[in-house]
């Protein structure tokens, strides 16, 4: 039995079985991400305008997270000859990202003081969060970048999600997202 139109159904197959097979490659990974421990983090502004800042930062101490006191102040004091520093608060807030429901609250001091925190900068499981810039290819030459794709991601190995929620993230302050620990 001949097929009258092999040649015909053959060149439509094999474009579409090609990009079955590279959407697979690309997106598979994507699938297999599912961390298991949340984390705490801050949202800090970085612009200090006149001098403001926060007198005190987070960092985890012997499993908790513990306030560090912030030597910019007295770093800011010494270069600009002044004894007074505008605090713009005591310490940036926190936030909890649940990794589950791909949510983030904001959490007191004292909550989070209590919780066990591993510092990372991975997970217990291996999964690490960073800021990665979205590519298009060849289609940034004719500006269709539009940023969508820019963001903060969970990644282990080649497989990667974006984070959404993330708490007062407008992705022009990139270096304002900080990790402080992974809750065990």
């Amino acid at each position: 039995m001949k097929i009258k139109n092999l040649p015909l159904i053959v060149g439509i197959a094999l474009p579409v079985l090609f990009i079955l097979i590279v959407s697979i490659v690309i997106f598979a990974p994507s699938f297999f991400i599912n961390p298991q421990y949340n984390f705490v983090y801050t949202y800090q502004n970085n612009y200090y305008q006149d001098g403001q800042i926060y007198k005190n930062n987070y960092k985890v101490e012997d499993g908790h997270i513990v306030l560090d006191p912030n030597i910019l102040a007295a770093v800011n004091n010494a270069l600009n000859n002044s004894t007074t520093v505008k605090y713009q608060a005591d310490a940036p807030n926190l936030y909890l990202y649940d990794v589950k429901t791909n949510s983030s609250h904001q959490i007191s001091f004292d909550d989070a003081k209590k919780l066990s925190v591993d510092p990372g900068p991975s997970s217990p499981d291996g999964y690490t969060v960073s800021y990665e810039y979205s590519n298009n290819g060849i289609f940034d030459v004719f500006g269709s970048n539009n940023n969508n794709g820019d963001g903060y991601f969970i990644s282990k190995g080649d497989g990667r999600k974006k984070l959404g929620n993330l708490v007062d993230f407008d992705g022009w302050n990139r270096g304002s997202f900080r990790l402080i620990g992974w809750i065990k």
